[in-house]
């Protein structure tokens, strides 16, 4: 009825032909429809939702109308309009592909095309015998590479994965059936509100209306309601009373798939209904009670404030972590030295620190949002499982250590000055010790953290750049402060000849990050294959910059130059990715952690490690807890079986299991009970913590 009134009172407008252009081409023995909606603009899908009317292709020769096969329509979005009228269809440029026929072709596009108002109009073009391209707008014709591309896109006829469960339901008293259904093992943050989990294809006598989703313990919930058409069929069907259909009805749905996978076309078989009871109702409402973790396009403002501030928080803790501590010394050894001038000085060099802090998190977050788009599961400290950069920073790492020991300087092409100060000291200096302290503190996760990076990472793009700004702010606050408010350097020691021989205790901390990273690089490759290079090459660095200092014949330097640099690409080049027994190994207390061997364990109490090589605080948490007697002698006494997950190189079983309880990094800790619930302990443990959560 809605559908009819919305028809009724548009049917007197004209199209507006300047809202969407139209175009027809021939492509491997296809016919193309195009449709390019001007910015703000959309139309409908073949089920168009609450209100709308779907779009309609016709194909004529002559007087003639061609009954062409049409390939499926490209996925839909969800759009929610004024009046919280939900509607499903299409903005931008979208491509209908139909089944070629020789000869001339005229088609009919009638469409209803919405932003503030909705206008009702239609398209006929034209397509000569040997003509291969026209349109009403004088566009370019698509691509072979573009038409090819969303011809893959095309949702295709797939399976409903494991575990999924549905059933009807009638409402008393009502010619409504209900649609249940149920999804196990799901996050409520991972399915995403750019479409429904089942979308219905248009199907008489049942007339679908939206649907309502619940998370509670891992499951996913979801009901639809449909209203019972049948009565206007003809001849008219009645409900069966008997709840027992005369014949079984295919319902074709789109499925979206939560986390990461393909929309596929999915067929629902209706037999049969039962009618609806009090204790369904019920549990509906309990249901209600559970609060999914919000995405970006229903969050509230007060909401996503409360994220953006504990990213802050994250960040600001991320300064005291150990993995950042050597790289933030240099820069309050800096500060130091800049406790006489003045505040326009001072709060130069601290803004190019922000930027370099903030710029690698703009950086790393387009990293996110690619991989993201590209379907890969990905968390935190992600690139330090790439053994190709992991060698880049220890050859940074460790050029940085000899010149804080004295090996070097810094200069500039041009001679040892740039303006007053020594580039070492200058504000790319400050924006290079930004960029530094960024990459050592990814590895780290903090409290806050987590969960602003779980509402980061699965949510829009958008606010994965917020979230990495938020962070970064939060990382260079301390500094931004003492730019603010000069007054806070006196708390720091004055300068004096004590500096220089801090410089060789800093070089110190740098030396030790070196050897971090060089433990973590022997876990991510097969070193035996490449260890005699790689020493070799740290071993030229080495020398390149002593003789460069101690030796004043130019030839031998040079010779070096040339040795070191083609060493160096020949390491990166020859860098052997090869997958080799875990990093961290597993004891006799502690048993390799597999979604089969949690399966398995399932009736005992659980402890699971969730940790990585490159994860400092991961080492700080086992040494301080994991391995004391206090944390031995309690799991002895309780029973409880250990596992030990190892996501030093890339695992996306792992990934996607953190990714399930709203972890984008580790460490991470667990605890299932007997019963199998599964209890998220954060990334900071303690024996007591543990013992209080498997009660």
């Amino acid at each position: 009825m809605l559908k009819a009134i919305f028809l009724l009172l548009f049917s007197t407008l004209t199209f507006a032909s300047d809202h969407a252009g139209f175009s027809l081409q021939r492509w491997n023995n296809k016919l193309v429809v195009t449709i390019n909606h001007d910015k703000g603009w959309h139309t409908y899908w073949k089920n168009p939702g609450d209100a709308g009317i779907a779009s309609s292709f016709k194909f004529f020769k002559g007087s003639s109308e061609l009954n062409l096969k049409p390939s499926e329509w490209p996925v839909p979005k969800l759009y929610v309009e004024a009046g919280d009228i939900q509607t499903i269809g299409y903005a931008g440029k979208q491509h209908f592909f139909f089944d070629s026929h020789a000869g001339h072709i005229k088609a009919v596009i009638n469409v209803l095309i919405c932003k503030d108002i909705c206008i009702p109009g239609s398209a006929t073009l034209l397509l000569g015998e040997s003509e291969q391209f026209t349109s009403d707008r004088k566009e370019k014709p698509a691509t072979n590479e573009e038409l090819e591309k969303k011809f893959s896109e095309l949702p295709a006829l797939g399976q409903l994965p494991e575990g999924f469960e549905y059933y009807l339901t009638k409402t008393k008293d009502k010619n409504e059936l209900v649609l249940h259904y149920s999804l196990p093992n799901v996050s409520s943050t991972e399915l995403s509100r750019k479409l429904s989990l089942l979308t219905s294809f248009p199907m008489n006598p049942f007339t679908f209306k939206r649907e309502s989703i619940y998370f509670k313990d891992g499951v996913l919930y979801g009901k639809t309601t449909i209203d019972w058409d049948g009565e206007y069929l003809d001849p008219p069907v009645a409900l069966p009373e008997n709840g027992k259909f005369a014949q079984d009805y295919q319902v074709p749905f789109l499925f979206n798939p939560p986390g990461k996978g393909e929309i596929k076309v999915v067929n629902l078989t209706f037999s049969d209904f039962s009618v609806g009871s009090e204790a369904l109702d019920q549990f509906y409402k309990s249901l209600e009670t559970a609060t999914p973790t919000p995405s970006t396009e229903n969050a509230g403002i007060a909401t996503f404030v409360t994220y953006m501030i504990l990213a802050f928080l994250g960040g600001l803790i991320l300064n005291l972590m150990p993995c950042v501590l050597p790289v933030i010394s240099l820069k309050l050894f800096s500060l130091i030295k800049y406790q006489d001038s003045s505040r326009k000085r001072l709060l130069r060099h601290n803004l190019f620190f922000t930027m370099g802090v903030i710029s690698t998190l703009l950086a790393l977050a387009s990293v996110v949002v690619a991989l993201k788009a590209g379907g890969e599961e990905i968390g935190w400290g992600f690139q330090l499982q790439s053994p190709s950069f992991i060698l880049f920073m220890m050859l940074l790492l460790f050029i940085m250590t000899m010149n804080m020991f004295g090996l070097f300087e810094f200069k500039t092409p041009g001679g040892s000055k740039l303006g007053s100060a020594e580039v070492k000291d200058s504000i790319w200096g400050d924006f290079f010790t930004g960029v530094l302290t960024t990459i050592l503190s990814t590895p780290c996760s903090a409290p806050f953290l987590g969960t602003a990076l779980t509402f980061a990472f699965t949510t829009s793009y958008f606010t994965v750049y917020l979230i990495f700004v938020f962070i970064g702010l939060g990382i260079s606050f301390p500094f931004l402060l003492t730019a603010l408010f000069p007054s806070t350097l006196k708390f720091l020691p004055r300068p004096g000849m004590w500096m220089e021989k801090l410089k060789y205790v800093l070089g110190f901390t740098l030396l030790v990050t070196t050897i971090w990273l060089y433990d973590v690089f022997v876990s991510l490759v097969d070193f035996d294959l490449i260890s005699w290079r790689v020493n070799l090459l740290f071993a030229c660095w080495f020398f390149l910059f002593f003789f460069s200092k101690k030796v004043k014949n130019r030839f031998v330097p040079a010779t070096l130059i040339v040795l070191t640099l083609g060493l160096t690409l020949v390491a990166f080049k020859d860098l052997k990715l090869r997958s080799q027994a875990s990093a961290i190994h597993a004891t006799s207390k502690w048993t390799p952690w597999s979604e089969a061997k949690l399966t398995e364990l399932k009736g005992e109490v659980v402890f699971m490690d969730f940790t990585a090589e490159w994860c400092l605080t991961c080492k700080v948490n086992k040494k301080l807890v994991l391995e004391t007697s206090a944390f031995e002698e309690m799991a002895a006494r309780e029973g409880i079986k250990l596992l030990r997950a190892d996501w030093t190189k890339r695992d996306d079983h792992i990934t996607q299991f953190l990714r399930r309880h709203n972890v984008v990094g580790v460490p991470a800790y667990f605890v299932q009970k007997k019963d199998g619930t599964i209890v998220h302990l954060g990334e900071t443990i303690s024996v007591s913590k543990v013992e209080k959560n498997i009660k």
